[in-house]
């Protein structure tokens, strides 16, 4: 999956709530081809949607 469609899910999915938990995170961003680079774009792009990023015990 290409960068930009995973950032474009990932922000969908968590437009409703406002917010993504580390473990939704973690199912949305498929560990083997995720570089560093797309994880620093990903946390850019929730921050500039205002979607926060919070730890599962918290929901």
């Amino acid at each position: 999956m290409r960068r930009q469609q995973m950032i474009q899910r990932i922000i969908e999915l968590s437009r409703r709530t406002g917010f993504v938990t580390f473990e939704q995170l973690n199912e949305l961003l498929p560990s083997a081809t995720t570089e560093p680079e797309d994880i620093e774009a990903v946390m850019q792009a929730l921050s500039d949607e205002g979607i926060n990023l919070i730890d599962d015990d918290q929901t």
